[in-house]
């Protein structure tokens, strides 16, 4: 390739030089011969002058006759002949018979239409030693011209009309010559032959941390079904990840899928029996699901654990009463306000179990107590139908009056 742009830069050049000693050669052959001096004609006198050379004369302030005068004719005016100079001799070019010109396959067998270029076989590769001189390369440039010339005229009369000639260089490239070391292009296929075939990961960097992390941040906002991708994945990574079982539970459990959920836990649960707050939500679990008994049993090896966690006192105290044991409802309401007496669920819990057994006066004063710690409860108790023994009273009627008021 490089070989053809040096050559192709010495045509060019070549074919510069050539046009300049054309151009030179033609301007000589069309230069005007220099002509001799000759004298101007007299002036004509102001009574012969016409209507022009009158106009004129007024208006350069010479005199005009009064009365016009007829122009006389013309006369003939002989004018001196003019010898052309003599031209600077010029170099001879060379004869037409000493440029050889290139032969042209007859028309009928590559037909040629205005526009198109006939077909014709690439330049074989040029070395550096078989590149001509200057001089050469200048009668080269006027062997291609002639012989374009006389292609283009043989053309036209094969076909009865002019031929446009081409429009500019092939659009074939010259193919490289053999010598060269390397290709300027490889196939694709050559590149990837070189290229491992080692699958790249999808989740490349990623963990089960990280899966665990990121579930926890879409659980946060409530995006529970992308929670439990991320925890699966998690999972995916590392299935003996407790935290993950545990998390992915607890987003099945707040979308609504309690099978799915109770597997989690029963999961995490084997993974680590010893975990409370997994016992404490499987009991919840079962709570919902009407499965008092099994609840209890939650709830009790959770309290065996940790025995001073009010959440739990509570949750148990909850399966009681929806399970028809008040009395021992009671009694943990009671044991997690004695824990914690800030707890509004507790008292709220206290309330329903005192109504239930029938003791007024402790379930208008732990339903006071809720409603204090949490305004929420007054909207709650008013339609309850475990505290239906309070339903009616005045007390109570103007507890939740009261609790109105100040939620406005």
């Amino acid at each position: 390739m490089k070989r053809l742009l040096k050559v192709f830069l010495l045509l060019s050049l070549a074919g510069g030089v050539a046009f300049g000693v054309w151009m030179l050669v033609a301007q000589r052959r069309r230069a005007a011969p220099t002509a001799s001096y000759v004298p101007p004609a007299p002036a004509k006198p102001a009574e012969t002058a016409g209507p022009v050379e009158a106009a004129v004369s007024e208006m350069a302030g010479a005199p005009v006759a009064e009365t016009p005068v007829e122009p006389p004719a013309e006369p003939e005016v002989a004018w001196a002949t003019v010898e052309p100079a003599p031209e600077a001799p010029a170099e001879p070019l060379p004869a037409e018979s000493e440029v050889p010109l290139a032969t042209v396959e007859p028309a009928s067998e590559a037909p040629v239409v205005s526009g198109e270029e006939p077909g014709s076989e690439p330049p074989p590769s040029v070395s550096d030693e078989a590149l001509p001189a200057e001089a050469d390369v200048v009668t080269a440039a006027f062997e291609s011209l002639a012989a374009e010339g006389e292609a283009l005229q043989q053309a036209e009369a094969a076909f009865g009309h002019p031929v446009a000639p081409p429009a500019g260089p092939p659009s074939t490239p010259a193919p490289e010559s053999e010598d060269e070391d390397t290709p300027l292009l490889e196939s694709v296929e050559e590149v990837l032959a070189d290229v491992p075939a080692t699958p790249i990961g999808t989740a490349a960097g990623r963990t089960a941390d990280s899966y665990l992390d990121e579930g926890n941040v879409y659980f946060n906002v409530g995006q529970y079904r992308l929670a439990i991708e991320r925890y699966t994945s998690a999972i995916g990574l590392a299935p003996e990840m407790v935290a993950a079982y545990y998390n992915r539970a607890n987003a099945h459990t707040r979308s609504g899928d309690y099978d799915s959920a109770l597997s989690d836990y029963n999961r995490s649960l084997d993974l680590n029996p010893g975990d409370a707050d997994a016992l404490n939500n499987r009991g919840m679990l079962h709570l919902y699901r009407a499965n008092y008994a099994a609840a209890l049993r939650d709830f009790n090896e959770a309290l065996a654990i940790d025995p001073a966690d009010t959440t739990v006192m509570v949750n148990r105290g909850l399966a009681h009463l929806h399970g028809g044991d008040a009395a021992s409802a009671l009694v943990d309401f009671q044991e997690a306000v004695a824990v914690d007496p800030a707890d509004a669920a507790a008292h709220y819990g206290a309330a329903q179990a005192s109504a239930m057994l029938g003791n007024r006066d402790a379930a208008l004063r732990h339903v006071r107590r809720a409603i204090e710690l949490d305004n929420a409860y007054a909207r709650e108790a008013a339609g309850d139908p475990k505290l239906e023994a309070l339903q009616g009273d005045d007390a109570f009627i103007r507890l939740l009056r009261e609790s109105g008021s100040r939620s406005r």
